[in-house]
């Protein structure tokens, strides 16, 4: 597990800002870098944001409205997760699972999570399965 302080956090945080020019794919590019409990450590901290962890996560960049919505959320609200999209039968949410220690969009029906999703197309995945399954 990553282990060091929160100032060696920050400065290794500023350094990758510094070599991806802010540009959040470079950026997720730089975190794939680094070994995976760093990255980890960075992505769920106020050092980062939403978007650069859903790139890093899913290997995609989020269309505009969802980019908008993930670029107003630190990635620290990450452990607690940011719904990114609800209807009035689920909500789709972006989450580290900690236990797994992933990444994942979670189907929920607001107050369990039922279906979890990782990697390449996660969130058209969770989409399919909530509309194949809905919660009545």
């Amino acid at each position: 597990m990553f282990s060091t302080t929160e100032s060696e956090l920050s400065g290794l945080a500023d350094s990758l800002y510094e070599q991806s020019g802010d540009d959040d794919e470079k950026m997720a590019e730089l975190l794939r870098e680094l070994p995976e409990d760093t990255a980890h450590a960075l992505l769920t901290s106020n050092l980062t944001n939403s978007v650069q962890a859903y790139i890093y996560a899913f290997n995609e960049v989020p269309g505009e409205a969802l980019y908008d919505l993930l670029l107003l959320h630190p990635a620290y609200q990450l452990k607690k997760g940011i719904v990114l999209e609800s209807d009035a039968d689920s909500k789709l949410i972006f989450i580290y699972d900690k236990s797994r220690q992933k990444f994942v969009i979670g189907v929920s029906d607001g107050e369990k999570i039922h279906a979890v999703f990782n990697g390449e197309e996660a969130l058209e995945r969770a989409r399919c399965w909530a509309a194949e399954n809905p919660f009545d």
